[in-house]
């Protein structure tokens, strides 16, 4: 087993270990009361669950610590539930890789350039709506409120979206995905047959106007091979301010 101070060598510094710079608003939402999450405490740090299945480390882990965060990992396997650690320090990442069935991918951080959104452009026959009772069930596909929210309720008390619609059909839609007190992240969704529309890029950029008009920062995260997303945040002024590692199983 490997020992603390080998853990250590993994660590670029101990004194920065515990900050982290991208995703904060994962885990800031379960400590500021916006969102629901899991805090475990473990000796040399502590990890927050977002009830979306993201999960952040604070402090300086032990070997100990390590072993117990992959138990988690595989705990949330079995009972069919998201555990994707961020991870700020590759090294560490690494130490991760090295156990069976652990992988690690790259995860990229966008934050709106200038305070300033694109121009909001929908086609023809389409209208913006806010995201009310009324849209939220009829909204389909995996990228939606339920996706990082545990009730309706709590969405529409402390989250927001905006919906492109086609008479009655929600096609594209923009919302909160995460809410701390100084940012919100944009998660964005486009039914398949509506694609191609520029209709992603629209939503998105409503729903970045409204997170400034509140006087909070928009940001932007997807997976580093997620190409379309890293286009649709590019399109409407979002630039790539840093990575990070995710490790899951």
């Amino acid at each position: 087993m490997i020992t603390d101070e080998q853990l250590y060598g993994f660590w670029d510094s101990k004194e920065q270990a515990g900050i982290i710079t991208c995703g904060e608003v994962y885990p800031e939402s379960v400590l500021q009361g916006y969102q629901s999450g899991e805090v475990y405490r473990f000796g040399g740090c502590r990890v927050v669950w977002h009830s979306c299945g993201f999960a952040f480390m604070y402090g300086i882990p032990t070997a100990k610590d390590i072993t117990q965060i992959s138990y988690l990992m595989h705990t949330a396997r079995l009972e069919d539930r998201r555990f994707v650690l961020f991870c700020e320090n590759e090294r560490l990442g690494r130490y991760f890789e090295m156990n069976s069935g652990v992988k690690v991918e790259k995860r990229y951080f966008f934050e709106l350039a200038q305070d300033k959104s694109g121009d909001i452009i929908l086609p023809e026959n389409f209208v913006m709506k806010p995201i009310d009772a009324s849209i939220l069930p009829r909204l389909d596909g995996r990228i939606k409120p339920s996706f990082s929210w545990d009730s309706d309720e709590q969405f529409l008390k402390n989250g927001a979206g905006f919906c492109a619609m086609q008479g009655e059909t929600p096609a594209a839609w923009a919302f909160s995905a995460a809410v701390s007190d100084t940012q919100i992240d944009i998660g964005v969704e486009t039914l398949e047959s509506y694609r191609g529309k520029g209709l992603a890029a629209a939503v998105a950029g409503k729903m970045a106007e409204y997170v400034l008009s509140i006087g909070k920062k928009p940001v932007w995260a997807c997976h580093s091979e997620n190409i379309a997303s890293r286009k649709t945040a590019e399109k409407i002024g979002f630039e790539k301010v840093g990575e990070c590692s995710i490790i899951h199983l």
